[in-house]
């Protein structure tokens, strides 16, 4: 069970028509111009009004809209090598990591943005269409979105882990200089905003949220011969946490599911933060939380092992604000889960089966053996396999037809 401590702070189509004259398809022209013009103003002030556009972003929306024009020749892909280290999505996307180069393929399959990198040990974190791109044990990391790098930096430590914002800020985690550990928080300029130094434990995951405001940590440290993990919370107004709690059980996974809303589990740990106070927490002391995965619309969706059981599974789907909106039972192994804003993918040994918000089976689909993990966006599930990806629909039936939806 967790224990909270009390907190220190310090201030800180279009219909046929005849041909039209030279001056007639100007005009259309100029018109077309305008309204794009328009359409590239209102995003900008929702931009500096909101903080979660940036122009980059508009700049990606943009390339993205031309490129789509062009398409791939569809899924099944099938990689040209060995070399895959792991697969992500990037917004609508998917991002493909291999021992040399990350490239993307959207819906159609087709290949783009293909960058080389030298990391030995590359982790990533998706938010907003855009990935953190880091190498675990070096020293260097990027952002890129799914049609090029925004920008690129190094630190001067190890990285651990890191976490990337929806407005673009990034906290990195890294060996220390002076202390044990350093969370580091970058804006989306790449201008340092926080930094905070853990004297005597070792920074093991980091969220931040959506706004880059306001991030967590946990950390992994030793008293007496035994183990323990706390849990900062900050505010970038304060140099010192403004909430901790301390685990008898490691904290693997933070995500912000609002400004004042954070989730935390680990194998034996789940539980959620809201306002600096313990909301809830599960008793894992007969079942652990075996998957879990939350969309960027901060839905969440996971898979406890009952009684240990790696055949008997508890799903479990809760919204934004860590509401439980259905329980359901599985007697089959789950291999890894997705959701996003309105269905859950639940990936096994032999199905691929489909939820909605409601805990309704919209579909089943039979997968192979070599299923690894499900990527759930809208009425498409992309599931990575070995040697390529695959894509299902949603209401697709064991038989292969596609059920009629509600």
């Amino acid at each position: 069970m967790a224990k909270q401590t009390a907190p220190r702070k310090t201030k800180k189509k279009a219909a046929k028509h005849t041909p039209a004259a030279p001056r007639e398809r100007l005009f259309t022209v100029l018109k077309a111009a305008c309204a794009i013009l328009v359409v590239l103003a209102l995003v900008v002030i929702a931009a500096q009004r909101f903080g979660n556009v940036t122009f980059s972003s508009v700049g990606d929306w943009a390339r993205s809209l031309v490129s789509g024009m062009q398409r791939g020749d569809g899924y099944p892909y099938y990689f040209e090598d060995s070399s895959v280290v792991f697969v992500d999505r990037i917004g609508s996307d998917l991002l493909v990591v291999t021992e040399n180069e990350t490239y993307v393929l959207d819906a159609t399959a087709r290949r783009t943005n293909t960058v080389q990198h030298t990391y030995t040990s590359p982790y990533a974190d998706s938010r907003g269409g855009r990935v953190l791109l880091l190498d675990v044990g070096g020293t260097t990391y990027r952002v890129q979105s799914k049609s090029s790098v925004l920008f690129e930096g190094t630190t001067a430590q190890q990285l651990l882990t890191g976490a990337l914002a929806k407005n673009g800020a990034v906290a990195l985690a890294t060996r220390g200089d002076h202390a044990q550990s350093t969370l580091t928080v970058l804006d989306s300029r790449q201008q340092e905003v926080f930094r905070w130094n853990c004297a005597a434990e070792t920074i093991v995951a980091v969220g931040i949220s959506d706004r880059g405001k306001r991030a967590a940590v946990a950390v992994l440290g030793a008293e007496n011969g035994e183990l323990y993990t706390k849990v900062h919370l900050f505010d970038f107004d304060y140099n010192e946490p403004v909430a901790s709690f301390t685990f008898s059980e490691p904290v693997s996974g933070i995500e912000y599911l609002s400004e004042n809303r954070v989730l935390l589990s680990g194998e034996r740990v789940f539980a959620m933060v809201e306002d600096g106070t313990l909301a809830w927490e599960e008793d894992l002391s007969l079942n652990t939380l075996s998957a879990v995965y939350t969309s960027d619309e901060h839905m969440t969706i996971a898979a406890f092992s009952k009684y240990g059981s790696s055949a008997v599974k508890i799903l479990r789907a809760y919204d934004s604000k860590g509401e439980l909106l259905f329980e359901t039972e599985l007697a089959e192994h789950v291999k890894n889960v997705s959701c996003d804003g309105r269905r859950i993918a639940v990936l096994t040994d032999s199905y691929l089966y489909h939820y909605n918000r409601d805990g309704e089976r919209i579909g089943a689909s039979v997968v192979d053996a070599d299923s690894i993990r499900p990527f759930c966006d809208g009425k498409k599930t992309y599931v990575y396999v070995l040697g390529g990806i695959r894509c299902y629909s949603a209401t697709e039936t064991e038989t292969g037809e596609t059920a009629a939806e509600d």
